[in-house]
């Protein structure tokens, strides 16, 4: 009995490291033949869209993803850095999911202001000067912000009075109606002057006579926004102005003199989606128009009305292309109705990474106002009938990042224009024959302008040292006449480099050149070369102080015939953040 259950036994364990046996030497061969990588499946991590096959397998392993699903979904990665959440999920595109913009980079180590921000300082000649900012949020979907700019002088020649007064401050509001509806709200006002330039005469009487040239204005507008996504929908806008001039001048027939000046506009956009990537189709209507009551002129009424149609769509994520086809029709204060073809197109194409080429043509009527004009020339004398202009400009420009850090910018422009404003100095104004050279009034003719420019922004060093420098060479000519467009420069250089030894400062130069120009009497006027600097401390987060240098050469120029720049000034003011 016992010898059987020996047997029995020994068998059974022969049997258990046979079966054992034949395992293990049957999971190394499948172990040897297996066509699966050796992979620890905590190790894959899924980047991006990544395919791969396993031949042999009947069920492949999924291990890549579709990245264009049809269900889009947030990053639950993504973090909301200004707007809070309902604002997040609003500014969503449909078609495309990307990540939102990082806040803007500060250079000191002041803080983001919160509810306001403070800029002001004095200078040389009496110059005060500020800068202020504030937002609050009256409702949960409503908020309202303010600014105010201010700078003056008491002047800076000895022999006649040059003071002068700019002051803009300006409210706007931002309401949501609804999830899709967004309602902008902006209304400002002005009130400005300065004094005007020597009189060109040999009567000693004349000589010092003083005038002075003020406005005051207010400007107000709605923006209705009803978006279907952040490329499509529907775009509402209604803005106006009105500008009223007074002149205080020893010229008898100048004293009384006053002018005035309104304008609306009123603008509609529909945009809708199309079936490919970025593809959006646009449709515009806008009208802009307005009344001019000039200094001892007539009055007189301008419009320029468009309508359009615009197609842009993005090609192999390389070629994004942008074209509308309009038509304008224009009055002013000599032509009753004029029509022109308003084209657009421009074209910006990816070779590589880091070179871009990029190719610009338009035709654009426009008009501008009296208020317009004397921001371009402060010693305008209102008095002049305004026309329209329509550009025609084309333009190639190459765009190339060799290196991290390094960007340079070349491109070539032709500009042909018709109704070119640009100025001169009257004879005999007022009816005074006196005076040979009174204030600038505006003149027009048809002009061409040829030019090539460059641009170079080069980090020496990240977040320390940085530079960048702007130059062009132009031929700017009116037709019919054998001369250049007056006080235009054909060569110009602009540098800049900033520096920041430790994160509370920064230093920052800049230098400008501008060439010899002619006057409007073909004089020429001598090229100028001006430096200037400025520095700013942030003592704290919400605290610091600012200082700057302008014109530090002392150099003695003239832009406007006839009116000597500033010289050498020096301010130092206070930066507040709240």
């Amino acid at each position: 009995m016992k010898n059987h259950v020996l047997k029995s036994l020994l068998l059974l364990s022969l049997l258990s490291a046979g079966f054992a046996t034949g395992t293990l030497a049957q999971t190394q061969a499948d172990t040897e033949q297996s066509l699966l990588p050796d992979i620890d499946p905590q190790d894959i991590e899924i980047r991006s869209q990544f395919q791969a096959r396993f031949p042999g397998l009947d069920r492949q392993p999924i291990l890549g993803f579709n990245p264009r699903p049809r269900v889009y979904q947030i990053d639950p990665n993504r973090m909301p850095y200004l707007e809070d959440e309902e604002d997040v999920l609003a500014s969503l595109p449909v078609g495309s999911l990307d990540r939102p913009e990082p806040p803007e980079y500060s250079a000191l180590g002041y803080r983001s202001p919160k509810y306001a921000f403070l800029r002001m300082g004095i200078g040389s000649d009496i110059t005060p000067e500020a800068d202020a900012f504030a937002t609050a949020r009256v409702a949960d979907n409503s908020w309202v912000s303010g600014n105010i700019r201010f700078t003056s002088s008491d002047g800076h020649e000895e022999q006649l009075n040059t003071g002068y007064r700019l002051f803009d401050a300006g409210i706007n509001s931002y309401t949501r109606l609804s999830d899709k509806t967004t309602m902008r709200v902006n209304a400002g006002i002005i009130s400005n002057f300065n004094r005007q330039l020597q009189l060109g005469t040999e009567n000693e009487s004349l000589l010092q006579a003083e005038s002075k040239i003020g406005v005051d204005g207010f400007r107000g507008g709605v923006n209705l926004d009803l978006s279907e996504t952040t490329l499509s929908g529907t775009n509402i806008v209604v803005s106006g102005y009105a500008n009223s001039f007074t002149a205080d001048s020893d010229l008898e027939p100048f004293n009384t003199a006053d002018a005035s000046e309104w304008g609306l506009r009123a603008s509609g956009v529909y945009s809708r989606l199309g079936n490919h990537l970025n593809e959006v189709h646009r449709l515009t209507v806008q009208t802009q128009l307005g009344g001019v009551d000039p200094v001892f002129n007539e009055s007189t009424n301008w419009s320029v009305s468009t309508l359009s149609a615009h197609y842009e769509r993005l090609f192999n994520y390389q070629t994004d292309v942008k074209a509308s086809a309009g038509v304008s029709a224009v009055s002013d204060s000599r032509q009753d109705f004029v029509l022109y073809f308003a084209p657009v197109a421009e074209v910006k194409h990816t070779v590589f990474r880091g070179l871009d080429i990029r190719l610009k043509a338009h035709g654009k009527p426009s008009h501008k106002g009296l208020l317009d004009v004397q921001k371009t020339n402060r010693f305008f004398d209102l008095g002049s009938n305004l026309r329209h202009q329509y550009e025609k400009m084309a333009l190639g420009e190459l765009t190339t990042e060799p290196f991290y850090g390094t960007k340079i910018t070349g491109g070539v422009s032709v500009q042909d224009i018709t109704n070119f404003m640009y100025f001169t100095r009257t004879d005999a104004p007022y009816g005074i024959s006196d005076i040979s050279e009174g204030y600038y009034s505006a003149e027009f003719n048809d002009a061409s302008i040829f030019k090539i420019y460059g641009g170079f922004t080069q980090d020496l060093k990240a977040e320390v040292l940085w530079f960048s420098a702007d130059a062009y060479v132009q031929r700017p000519r009116l037709s019919g006449e054998d001369r250049d467009i007056p006080y235009m420069e054909t060569f110009s250089v602009a540098s800049s480099v900033s520096f920041r030894p430790v994160k509370e400062l920064l230093i920052e130069g800049w230098g400008e050149f501008k060439s010899g120009r002619e006057s409007h009497t073909g004089e020429s006027l001598s090229s100028y070369f001006t430096l200037g600097s400025r520095f700013e401390i942030s003592l704290t987060e919400n605290f610091g102080i600012y200082g700057k240098l302008l014109n530090i050469l002392d150099e003695d120029y003239e832009y406007w015939d006839g009116y000597r720049e500033h010289g050498f000034r020096g301010f130092i003011g206070l930066t507040v953040l709240l």
